[in-house]
This record gives structure tokens, sequence and C-alpha cells, in this order.
């Protein structure tokens, strides 16, 4: 008679939420080349952005600028 092992409740979610994604996952090593890298490249301009402007008194001027340099305003 075998015993059964109890893994723990952390263990067991993990292997629910892979079972859950399981197709998503699949299709992500199938389409390599697919990335993410443009967006982090703009989330990375952004960061040093907000480091080196923080003087700017209006909210709306700081977007405006990363809409400018990022060129993501609608022509």
């Amino acid at each position: 008679m075998a015993t059964q092992l109890k893994l723990p409740t952390r263990v067991n979610r993990d292997s629910d939420s892979f079972e859950k994604y399981q197709t998503y996952i699949h299709d992500m090593f199938m389409n390599l080349c697919i990335t993410n890298g443009p967006i982090e490249a703009i989330n990375s301009k952004i960061k040093v952005w907000k480091q080196t402007t923080y003087s700017y008194r209006n909210d709306s001027h700081f977007r405006d600028r990363i809409l400018l340099m990022t060129r993501l305003y609608d022509r």
C-alpha cells in the first residue's frame, strides 16, 4: 500500500495555476518572436524621466512629455 504524500497548499495552488494557464504558457514558448521588450524600454525611460523631472508642477505636462518622447500621441 503506497503512502500518499501531503503537499503544501502553495504547491497545490501553483499546480492549479499551471493547469489553468498551460495553453498560454505553451503558446508563449512556441511563438518566440513575441516579446515585451518595447514596453519594458518605454517603462524604463519613464522611470528615468520621473527621477530627473521631479520639478514639474503640473502632472498633465509630465504626461504630455512622456507621450511626446515615446511618440504615443495620436496624430
